[in-house]
């Protein structure tokens, strides 16, 4: 089941495919907009901006210098850097690197040296950068914070990790078919359960951490964005769903214990996506186009499904409980307000990539408005510095002046290697008194 909350990732994948035209938001950055009244009382009223952070990497600072970019985050009036303790595969564009302007990262690695104590009995263990097997990039950064007044987050991804689930395709969530996803550690499984606990343990007591901030600690999709993905039978976003769905032996296991019948949802699921295979490019009479509408013929699969989810919120309050014990490391998430796990989280997020202020006010008025009011954590906005929108350094004022007023904590930009050089010189001067 997909959940109904965008991470970061789901919300850049989207919001690529969606970017507006330079010229287009250039022409919307000059019109006034309702969040820029900076004489309102709504935008006065709400506190001072307590997150001011910064997603980046650690080739960051191995390219530019820790003091060269701590310093600059610092003048900047930025209070957070937000660093991947952890990361996926990627290919990317450097606009402003002094060694290169196009990278391929290594590919689901970690940029800090893991504790061999806390992996002792995990058979799943993290493999080093090798740029960071000589320093330990996590460790530098720690140093510097108080030097810079910054805090430290580990921007930590988890389940998505194509190494390791290829070197452990019976812990990589399975298909309705058998088939393992490559990309895709199951967090039905206890393997991957204990890896991905041992590895916030590690961040949490091991580096001085504000907190945790967990990227894709839950079911991955069929759909990766690396691979040369290819699918000529022009599958549905409910098939997608359904081929995407783990079914490990061990995650079938514990719903089956569960009272849920997991054979009647595999014989459901694959009998859906025969059809569609058999049938494409047509679909047989009546053939599903939601996963409600299944769930409403099969209650199993709604079974399933909720099991499932309660799989994934399980492993986010052990984590708080089991990893974080005994530490001041809090936990964010990069989804919206979860009642569920709101006395664990310290942190839930929205997003605005390609969001014009107008928009970037309703979205973040509607998130906050989920949150009840003495609810004490933090509550970011994620904002993206390129592809259209901010056009200007006024329209990125303008954003952060809208997600103040709307009653975020404040913004983390997207991403310091990726964003080009003159965008990441207006983040001073959207954040000035604000």
């Amino acid at each position: 089941m997909q959940s109904s909350l965008l991470s970061r990732r789901s919300l850049l994948q989207f919001s690529a495919l969606a970017a507006m035209s330079s010229k287009k938001a250039k022409a919307a950055s000059a019109r006034p907009s309702q969040a820029d009244q900076s004489g309102s009382s709504e935008f006065h009223s709400n506190p001072p901006l307590s997150t001011r952070g910064l997603f980046m990497h650690a080739w960051d600072l191995k390219d530019e210098g820790a003091d060269t970019v701590m310093a600059w985050m610092q003048d900047s009036g930025l209070n957070q850097m937000v660093m991947a303790g952890c990361y996926h595969s990627g290919w990317f564009v450097h606009p402003h690197n002094p060694r290169h302007r196009a990278y391929m990262t290594e590919g689901s690695v970690a940029y800090f040296h893991p504790d061999k104590r806390i992996f002792r009995s995990s058979t799943i263990k993290p493999v080093v950068a090798s740029f960071a097997k000589d320093m330990n990039w996590l460790a530098i950064a720690g140093k510097l914070l108080e030097k810079y007044q910054l805090r430290l987050v580990s921007w930590t991804i988890g389940s998505h990790n194509t190494r390791l689930a290829q070197k452990h395709p019976q812990f990589a969530q399975h298909n309705v078919y058998g088939d393992a996803i490559p990309h895709a550690l199951s967090i039905g499984h206890d393997a991957t359960r204990e890896y991905l606990k041992g590895l916030c343990r590690d961040l949490a007591v091991n580096y001085p951490m504000h907190g945790i901030q967990l990227e894709s600690f839950g079911w991955m999709g069929l759909r990766h964005g690396h691979h040369h993905e290819r699918d000529l039978t022009d599958l549905s976003p409910l098939e997608q769903e359904l081929l995407g769905m783990c079914f490990n032996p061990q995650t079938a296991s514990k719903a089956q214990k569960a009272g849920v019948d997991v054979n009647k949802v595999r014989e459901v699921a694959k009998a859906t996506l025969d059809a569609a295979f058999r049938e494409a490019p047509d679909r047989p009479k009546g053939h599903p186009k939601s996963m409600a509408e299944m769930e409403g013929s099969v209650p199993d699969l709604k079974a399933y499904n909720l099991f499932r989810k309660q799989l994934a919120n399980s492993l986010v309050m052990e984590i708080k409980q089991e990893s974080l014990r005994g530490t001041s490391c809090k936990l964010f998430l990069q989804s919206g307000y979860q009642k569920e796990l709101a006395e664990v989280v310290d942190g839930f997020a929205s997003g605005v990539y390609g969001k014009l202020p107008d928009e970037v006010l309703k979205i973040v008025g509607q998130g906050r408005a989920r949150i009840p009011a003495d609810w004490p954590g933090e509550f970011p906005c994620f904002v993206r510095l390129g592809m259209g929108v901010p056009a200007s350094q006024q329209q990125l004022r303008e954003i952060v002046r809208a997600l103040k007023q709307g009653g975020s904590t404040g913004p983390i930009f997207y991403n310091y290697s990726e964003s080009p050089r003159k965008m990441l010189g207006w983040v001073k001067g959207a954040l000035e008194g604000v």
